[in-house]
């Protein structure tokens, strides 16, 4: 889809995609959970405690009923603002996705999802799936070719709906157990995702590979299996980046990961997305690599290494071969049970123009707090409130006519 930060084209191709994706460590990554690692469903509740809605339904009836069948309801709201102190004319800040409005109050999502879990490593049969929708400023951002994008535009009207995840879930007994995959989910690739309760170490403000680097849905099938204890492999074909029920060239991609389980406080995460991109051209391809290291040293501490890397064999500014790429480290520190400490630096180069100028270079580097004020209380620790300063540069006047570009942005989570 088509954004106001990288004119990123909005139809973009359909693609093929075979590869290897990951089992769900202790830590995993947020995409990891969403793209269908091992046992995780793509929503981010695999762990922790129940969320308030089924705690409410458990008092029901209903909720016993739903509870026999498996079956869990949650999601959460997000709200944020952003304040650019450079005041830009255009009213946005450069080279942003869900937080490019300056000096606004924007209702980012109401997510609200109905979930199956399968557990495929017991090897027999099973169903499962996962329907989420998204109402909010964000989903105006994500929609999928052919999939609720009928609407005027990105943000217009600034608040829509988005089926972000619709999918079955199938256990299949062989090879120790296995998942069959079928519908639409969300990218394999990256450390970060769409929805801001579950990556491993979040911002309000997306990195600028977010941005303008990975899809963020696609739409076809994924087949997931243990090659070891500590090796789990993904191979799916879909029908490209953002594509839905409509496909702009006709064919498909490769895409999947690998997620190498180090050990009970390491993990590697490798990915790649392959296949045709442009619209009616089935010829030229858009391969891309992301690796991600997690390590988690203590309970309270988190690291994490990205590396990204594209290239297009029609996506260059003069219409030829290009390629760009993007290293960051994330780290966290828990300081209490109220308090999180996090910083991000990150470091973008679009060598050949795929989105930005060509032989454009930001950088950025962001301090914030997750701050669970009532992280002792039982129905109020699922208010959480994320502010972050962000300090964004270039080697060229790209932010508005300027080589840099400060903000302070927070937001609002509340899980249901």
């Amino acid at each position: 889809m088509s954004t106001p930060l990288f004119d990123r084209p909005r139809l973009i191709a359909a693609a093929a995609a075979l590869a290897l994706a990951a089992a769900a460590a202790p830590f995993a990554s947020a995409q990891q959970q969403q793209a269908a690692a091992a046992g995780g469903t793509g929503t981010g509740t695999d762990a922790g405690p129940r969320r308030p809605i089924m705690q409410l339904l458990d008092q029901t009836a209903f909720g016993k009923t739903l509870e026999q069948y498996g079956i869990d309801i949650h999601g959460h709201i997000e709200g944020g603002y952003t304040y650019n102190f450079q005041n830009p004319a255009s009213g946005q800040n450069a080279f942003r996705v869900f937080d490019f409005l300056a000096d606004r109050a924007v209702l980012d999502q109401i997510d609200l999802t109905v979930e199956r879990r399968i557990d495929w490593r017991a090897n027999k049969w099973d169903v499962g799936g996962v329907m989420e929708w998204v109402y909010g400023s964000d989903a105006s951002l994500i929609h999928a070719n052919g999939i609720f994008d009928w609407y005027d535009g990105p943000r217009n009207p600034e608040n829509q709906f988005d089926p972000t995840q619709f999918y079955i879930d199938i256990a299949v007994p062989v090879l120790g157990g296995a998942r069959v995959r079928l519908g639409k989910f969300v990218n394999l690739v990256g450390y970060e995702s769409i929805n801001p309760t579950v990556d491993f170490i979040g911002f309000y403000s997306r990195s600028f590979v977010f941005a303008s680097g990975y899809p963020f849905t696609h739409f076809g099938g994924l087949f997931t299996f243990d090659a070891t204890k500590d090796l789990t492999i993904t191979a799916g074909i879909t029908r490209g980046d953002e594509q839905g029920f409509e496909d702009n060239n006709g064919a498909v991609s490769f895409i999947g990961s690998v997620n190498w389980q180090i050990n009970k406080r390491m993990a590697l995460y490798v990915a790649n997305s392959t296949g045709p991109e442009q619209p009616d051209n089935s010829s030229d391809y858009r391969t891309t690599w992301d690796a991600t290291f997690y390590w988690q040293p203590t309970d309270r501490c988190r690291f994490l290494a990205n590396g990204y890397f594209v290239w297009d064999g029609a996506g260059a500014a003069d219409g030829g071969s290009g390629y760009l790429w993007a290293v960051a480290a994330l780290g966290s520190y828990e300081m209490c049970k109220e308090a999180t400490f996090k910083v991000r630096g990150e470091y973008y180069r679009d060598q050949d123009g795929l989105r930005l100028p060509p032989g454009t270079s930001l950088y950025e580097f962001t301090v914030g707090l997750d701050v669970v004020p009532f992280a002792g209380d039982r129905w109020l620790r699922n208010i959480m409130i994320r502010p972050d300063f962000r300090f964004d540069f270039s080697d060229s006047d790209v932010f508005n006519g300027d080589d840099h570009q400060y903000t302070f942005g927070i937001d609002a989570i509340i899980k249901l």
